[in-house]
């Protein structure tokens, strides 16, 4: 599947999807991932809500992209653990080779990786390397435990996603109306704070008590239209399949009356060949019983009649 139907089928789904790129991994896996961006917070819980899009006519799983923790290393020594700015190193070193590296390293480099954390041939930041992985599992140990110690905050999207109910799938139209932006004004805010007035808490109930009629009676009456175009629409679909059932049924019956015409106009052709031909034969025919003859004049005698 292209990136260009993967954005296309998803994009029926969420307008807001944009920045789609696919995840380029450093070992095979059996299938093929693609990020992308929400920009209406709505669109992106209703997705994680759903959990599955459809593409190319099959449902994929759909989950929040968590990206890795950055590795800390150095771009002088390609080391882990420090940065360029507090590194001890006193000359560049190859990224690859870990030679000195100058303007005329780059055709004398041979090539060959080697990796500044242990040594062996492979990049010093190659995943695959055990000081790497070791590294990656304290990094993601601390960062959980800053993380529930209250010395990090987790982003606000997730934040709100672990801890809110998610909101129901509407328009953009629809959640711009329902929940308008606030001002920023302080004297608003004291407003806001304020007690509410309770005495305007019956009427209130009473303007939705008074609504709540009006919104059933429009429902039935909808149901209702409904109703009677379904009916329209059976009633001349029972029509269309009558009158289509009448024509099959006149164009057999001609065609049985035609088969019947040629089949008599046969059945006498046969007859008279058989009086004309069969009968002299016989007749002629002097080794033959007079038995045998009766019964074959007989015969045809029997099909002229029932002919």
């Amino acid at each position: 599947v292209s990136i260009e139907l993967v954005t296309e089928e998803i994009k029926r789904s969420i307008s807001s999807a944009d920045n789609f790129k696919q995840i380029i991994y450093s070992f095979n896996r059996p299938t093929n991932d693609y990020r992308f961006t929400v920009a209406d917070l709505t669109e992106f819980e209703g997705a994680l809500k759903f959990g599955r899009l459809c593409i190319a006519n099959r449902f994929h799983p759909i989950t929040q992209y968590l990206p890795a923790n950055k590795l800390t290393f150095c771009t002088l020594c390609w080391k882990i653990g420090h940065t360029r700015l507090t590194c001890n190193a006193q000359e560049r070193k190859c990224r690859i080779c870990l030679d000195k590296f100058n303007q005329d390293h780059i055709n004398i480099c041979s090539g060959i990786p080697q990796c500044a954390q242990c040594g062996l041939n492979h990049h010093s930041l190659d995943p695959m390397c055990s000081f790497i992985q070791n590294y990656r599992q304290k990094l993601n140990y601390e960062v959980k435990q800053a993380v529930q110690g209250g010395k990090l905050i987790r982003r606000v999207v997730q934040r709100y996603h672990h801890q809110r109910p998610v909101p129901p799938l509407e328009s953009t139209s629809q959640y711009d109306t329902n929940s308008p932006p606030l001002p920023n004004n302080s004297n608003n805010m004291s407003q806001i704070n304020k007690p509410v007035n309770k005495g305007w808490s019956g009427s209130h109930s009473q303007l939705t008590t008074n609504a709540t009629p009006m919104e059933s009676n429009a429902l039935i009456n909808i149901i209702e239209k409904m109703h009677q175009e379904l009916k329209k629409d059976i009633s001349s679909l029972n029509e269309s399949i009558v009158q289509k059932l009448d024509g099959k049924i006149e164009l057999n019956s001609s065609n049985i009356q035609l088969h019947q015409v040629n089949l008599s106009q046969i059945n006498s052709t046969m007859i008279s060949l058989l009086k004309k031909v069969i009968v002299p034969l016989v007749k002629n025919i002097k080794e033959l019983k007079v038995e045998t003859k009766n019964q074959i004049l007989t015969v045809i005698q029997v099909l002229e009649k029932t002919s």
